[in-house]
């Protein structure tokens, strides 16, 4: 005797999902700046996975397919200032993204974060094709809106802090923080 017991939770499963897909996008309007950001991990076994050629600093890094952590679980950020005159990112995260970072970098020792940053200029329109691996093209003197950087995992990622030196200007990188604790700030008063 068959159940259709396991059918039905296909089911339910493909609803939820189709349901669900539309209730997590940011609607990007008016004058507010936003950054998106993209946690991987670097991906052990390269191509061989199925994952993501990505070039930080034109070195070539596989990361996996999907991003542990983004802009969602991000509580604040901000631009610490180093006495040499150089700068990084410090980024904080929800109680969920701290356990995440943690449960991952535990495991992931010998391997590398990637990360990626959008920062569309305000108002400005969404990718057609939503990739974030598709090659952005950028004119000398034109300004960057998105960056990949490779950070090293360290062993204190429990805190639910990561700060990692991105390879963009000072300014961009105050961008980036501005754009960061105004999608927090909205997904936290729930504005989108």
């Amino acid at each position: 005797m068959k159940s259709r017991l396991g059918s039905f939770n296909i089911y339910l499963c493909a609803a939820a999902v189709f349901l669900g897909a539309g209730c997590g996008s940011i609607h990007l309007s008016g004058k507010k700046e936003y950054t998106f950001l993209q946690v991987y991990l670097e991906a052990r076994n390269g191509a061989a996975t199925g994952a993501q050629m990505v070039k930080v600093l034109n070195i070539p890094m596989y990361v996996e397919p999907r991003p542990f952590l983004t802009e969602v679980d991000v509580t604040q950020a901000k631009l610490v200032e180093a006495p040499d005159g150089t700068y990084a990112v410090q980024v904080m995260f929800t109680d969920e993204g701290s356990l995440e970072l943690d449960m991952t970098s535990s495991s992931s020792k010998q391997l590398n974060l990637v990360i990626y940053t959008l920062y569309p200029q305000p108002g400005g329109k969404e990718s057609k094709s939503g990739d974030v691996f598709a090659a952005e093209k950028t004119s000398p003197g034109q300004t960057r809106v998105s960056s990949w950087t490779a950070a090293p995992i360290v062993s204190n990622l429990s805190s639910g802090t990561l700060e990692f030196t991105p390879v963009v200007t000072h300014a961009e990188a105050e961008r980036i923080v501005r754009g960061l604790n105004n999608m927090a700030a909205d997904l936290k008063t729930g504005r989108r």
